[in-house]
């Protein structure tokens, strides 16, 4: 796991609205600021930068791609409704993406405060939004068929993620699952990378403090087996990672709760398996006789 750091996003250099801490997460006062300076500069979803929105779309087709592969596994009873939760929606373009591509399907949304509200309230009912710690203000009786986090783990302690992920594995249904998308993946570290990144954030230090180059301290990078153990230590099965067909190579893992069905054909198969290796045996030894 790794330190990094950042001095703008959308085109908006952090240093014009606010002050930086180079120990410190971004607060909540933070991204109330930023959403104020970006809300200003930009007047719709169509008016953020192109690239940003090709890759965000590209996501979102693979998002839906896994939405209807749950469908298609696990048909809802009548009456149930597909269900769909966003962890950190930000600005929700992936969120209007999603709702163009699967227009029939419940959408939720989840966001620290209503800073960046402003656009996805126009889309998503006031019932459907969430506002706080995923912890404390999602409603418990409510299951989700997919649950998805977009680019927002960096910015989480690993202890407090975990806690998250397990929180939120009790609220999937049946053969529902939780997807990552990270966009902060740290390629495995040798002993000397280590050492030279412990010099690089020094150097930013002495950067940032004499005020050549103020940075705020943006989250962790994390391996692809840190990645993976973070899903295992929250009890989460069928863990599957990759990268996603995108402009960036998007990292993504995945993991959920075993359906009832998945567990009687695992035991059929068990089964066919025991009888098959008996049959052998059975074959090869009035072979030998």
């Amino acid at each position: 796991m790794r330190r990094f750091y950042q001095e703008g996003w959308q085109g908006i250099v952090f240093t014009a609205f606010t002050h930086l801490s180079f120990f410190r997460l971004a607060s909540s006062k933070f991204y109330a600021t930023f959403y104020e300076e970006l809300f200003k500069r930009y007047g719709s979803w169509n008016d953020l930068p192109s690239a940003w929105r090709e890759n965000k779309e590209q996501d979102a087709k693979w998002v839906a791609g896994e939405i209807v592969q749950q469908r298609s596994q696990y048909p809802e009873d009548d009456g149930d409704v597909c269900r769909v939760l966003s962890i950190g929606s930000g600005v929700g373009f992936m969120e209007k993406v999603l709702l163009e591509l699967i227009p029939d399907m419940e959408l939720h949304v989840n966001e620290p405060s209503t800073a960046g509200m402003r656009w996805l309230r126009q889309i998503i009912p006031n019932d459907r939004i969430y506002i706080g710690s995923p912890l404390l203000c999602l409603p418990p009786d409510i299951s989700y068929n997919v649950i998805y986090l977009s680019t927002v783990d960096y910015s989480i302690p690993t202890r407090e993620l975990v806690r998250l992920l397990e929180a939120l594995g009790a609220q999937l249904k049946p053969g529902g699952k939780i997807v990552c998308l990270s966009a902060s993946l740290l390629e495995e570290e040798s002993l000397i990378g280590s050492f030279v990144n412990g010099v690089k954030i020094i150097i930013r230090c002495l950067l940032h403090y004499t005020g050549l180059r103020r940075q705020q301290f943006w989250g962790w990078r994390r391996t692809r087996d840190e990645y993976r153990d973070l899903f295992q230590k929250a009890s989460l099965a069928g863990v599957d990672d990759g990268f996603v067909d995108d402009m960036f190579s998007t990292y993504f893992i995945k993991g959920g709760h075993v359906h009832p069905l998945d567990e009687e054909r695992t035991l059929v198969a068990e089964a066919v398996q025991q009888e098959e290796a008996l049959y052998n045996a059975i074959g090869s030894q009035e072979h030998t006789a």
